[in-house]
């Protein structure tokens, strides 16, 4: 045996040796995790929601050997299911199993919640109202419409609030137990994902069948079941199947970005780094919308975002979804939001949240 070899196997073993300490301290915080659970049955305020803080801050001591965006996914992954074993907790989510808002929801809440799959935005937040579900996550802004009406108007009549907030990348891997593209035969995939991979297909697979199935997940079942055959698939899926990735962000329009809202029944804590969201419809009147905005100025509170939406069955009515830097239990919010209130033909506080 050469000396390199040599070197390379003693360097395996030493990794052998780390990943066996590596899953016994995560077992440990399994367990550390299961009994702050236990000791919480008895406690009448609901946990906190995992601290994206703290993976910025473990992310930032890293000594850069790791890719922090790598980092990152591995503690949001530990964070989230450690926290679901704090809590047994249900999410629902709106879409496809499977699908992006599926991926969304497990990037924040981990593997091992239950999950419960909702055909609307106004079914999904009903689940956490009806309390069959803890937590909803809905499609709040993406890149390409802004701010989304129906998760606006659903909020607007319903008593829950968001809680928290977070972007997410998103894009579609092609997933199979094949080794390479020439080996795939068939591809199976959503209507919408195979449209939105018609280049990629046509370009890179010409000979492949595509065939539509009703879920992502679904895909990921045929092709887990067959060597020839691949799947259109968020990653955050594969590994459940043991489908690897054939080939990388394969949407003809590349990555989608997607911010999302987390909703729950109780309101958020103060972190300090808080933005609060409300809607408001102004009287009819000159100057209504300058004297709302003025409120927050006068008070040195920022606007981070200000939008216009319909208002539902109104016509040429509109609702002003403003954004604002703080949380509402900040005493220059609460002053504002006693006279945006007394000024305003509606109002609503829909939440405070961290923006992770």
């Amino acid at each position: 045996m050469t000396d390199k070899r040599r070197e390379v196997e003693e360097l395996r073993q030493e990794i052998g040796k780390l990943d066996a300490q590596l899953l016994s301290a995560l077992e440990r915080r399994g367990k550390l995790s299961k009994r702050v659970g236990e000791l919480r049955k008895s406690m009448t305020a609901p946990p906190a929601l995992p601290d994206r803080g703290q993976i910025e801050a473990l992310v930032g001591k890293s000594a850069g050997d790791i890719p922090q965006a790598a980092l990152r996914e591995i503690f949001r992954e530990i964070f989230a299911t450690c926290f679901s074993l704090e809590q047994p907790v249900v999410v629902a989510y709106c879409g496809l199993d499977g699908g992006f808002a599926h991926a969304a929801a497990r990037s924040r809440f981990g593997v091992a919640a239950e999950y419960l799959g909702a055909d609307t935005v106004a079914a999904t937040i009903d689940e956490v109202n009806r309390q069959r579900a803890n937590y909803a996550v809905v499609p709040f802004e993406t890149r390409d419409d802004g701010l989304l009406a129906s998760t606006i108007a659903a909020l607007t009549e319903s008593d829950a609030k968001i809680v928290g907030a977070f972007e997410l990348v998103l894009n579609l891997q092609l997933a199979s137990k094949a080794s390479s593209l020439g080996e795939i035969e068939k591809v199976y995939a959503i209507a919408k994902d195979r449209a939105q991979c018609q280049r990629f297909l046509a370009g890179e697979m010409p000979g492949a069948q595509v065939l539509d199935v009703k879920t992502p997940l679904g895909a990921c079942q045929l092709a887990a079941a067959d060597p020839r055959a691949a799947a259109l698939v968020h990653e955050g899926f594969t590994a459940e199947f043991l489908l690897e990735t054939v080939k990388r962000n394969v949407r003809d329009d590349g990555d989608e970005r997607v911010r999302y809202a987390i909703i729950g029944t109780r309101p958020s804590s103060r972190t300090g780094s808080d933005l609060t969201g409300l809607v408001v419809a102004v009287k009819d009147s000159p100057g209504a919308l300058h004297e709302i905005l003025r409120q927050f100025a006068e008070r040195g509170v920022n606007l981070t975002k200000i939008q216009s939406r319909p208002t539902s069955g109104e016509s040429w009515q509109y609702l002003f979804f403003i954004e604002v830097e703080g949380h509402a239990t900040d005493r220059p919010i609460i002053g504002a939001i006693e006279e945006v209130r007394r000024l305003s033909k509606f109002f609503k506080v829909l939440g405070s949240y961290q923006l992770t």
